[in-house]
């Protein structure tokens, strides 16, 4: 049985990881982001936040699989990479930083692009 478990952390060493960012995966976002409120008043285009999880990143209809880099632990709190690969007939490659600092995250896109502080979405 010791052996079966060596064996399964060296062959998916992304799977023993995976626990350890359990505190990244969830729904975040702003406080309209939560609440899908539309981005201008009166629109019809809402707000989404971001749901995160082991393989996915999903903001509205859009969706990225995750390739998860190491997690470290910081002087202000968590922060891991991930290589994302974004879109469906068009697949666009990108590397999101994420940080978690208290119960705030931020991610930070490889281009001029970040979005955050986030807060975790009330469970509905």
């Amino acid at each position: 049985m010791r052996h079966a478990l060596i064996f399964t952390l060296f062959a998916f060493p992304a799977a023993a990881a995976a626990d350890e960012r359990q505190a990244l995966y969830g729904v975040w976002g702003t406080a309209d982001q939560c609440a899908q409120t539309p981005i201008q008043p009166g629109g019809t285009v809402l707000a989404n936040p971001f749901e995160i999880s082991t393989r996915w990143l999903k903001h509205g209809s859009h969706w990225c699989s995750l390739k998860w880099g190491p997690l470290e632990t910081r002087e202000n709190g968590l922060f891991t990479g991930a290589h994302a690969q974004c879109g469906e007939d068009s697949v666009r490659g990108y590397f999101i930083g994420m940080s978690l600092s208290g119960e705030d995250l931020t991610l930070r896109w490889d281009f001029p692009l970040s979005n955050g502080p986030l807060s975790r979405c009330p469970a509905s």
